[in-house]
């Protein structure tokens, strides 16, 4: 049996990848969020499309794997159960309300993950488990920003410290928005790109 800090390190890189493929899911909807997002759709949308889809799935199972439930799953609530006598009297109410919270829209993406990500109901279409699910990216953002205090509350209970998530993914989408955008100005320009035959 793992012990009970190496379970929360596992739930906490699962919150923290959910994390980030939210960022980088967000990035690939909002295109006005960079310069030159229009120049990656217009020249690579494919790649753009399949990250997309990509980043939106990743998010909806790995969140919906950190808040599962059950006698044998390693998620957020065995884990709250598990911890409960470890927080102080501040640290548990701080944890009662965050769960309080962040249930509901879990709750919304299991939904999801469960009829259109992994069992892929055949009760309904795709865009009738979103409406019924009426959950948007604000509200996501919203739940990853709770999951993340969530997992601090467990982290110092157990004596670990507590965790951030790294913006570099949002730096490097920066960087490769910026190269994509610099390439295809050189590609334009009358004397640039390779010069064959000399």
């Amino acid at each position: 049996m793992i012990d009970l800090e190496e379970r929360i390190e596992m739930v906490t890189r699962n919150v923290i990848m959910a994390a980030i493929h939210h960022d980088l899911w967000s990035l690939h909807i909002h295109k006005n969020a960079w310069d030159t997002t229009e120049i990656y759709r217009e020249t690579m949308m494919d790649l753009w499309a399949a990250n997309s889809l990509a980043h939106r799935y990743s998010f909806y199972v790995r969140t919906a794997a950190a808040y599962a439930q059950g006698p044998k799953v390693n998620g957020i609530p065995r884990l709250m159960r598990e911890c409960s006598e470890k927080l102080t009297q501040e640290g548990a109410a701080r944890l009662t309300s965050l769960f309080t919270e962040a249930k509901p829209l879990a709750d919304k993406i299991e939904r999801l993950r469960n009829t259109v990500y992994a069992h892929q109901s055949a009760r309904m279409r795709v865009e009738h488990a979103y409406a019924e699910a009426k959950i948007n990216l604000d509200m996501a953002q919203r739940l990853m920003v709770i999951s993340i205090d969530i997992i601090n509350e467990l982290r110092t209970a157990v004596g670990l410290g507590a965790t951030e998530i790294s913006r570099s993914h949002i730096d490097q989408f920066e960087r490769t928005m910026r190269a994509i955008g610099q390439s295809r100005e050189d590609s334009l320009h009358p004397f640039g790109g390779v010069i064959l035959g000399v």
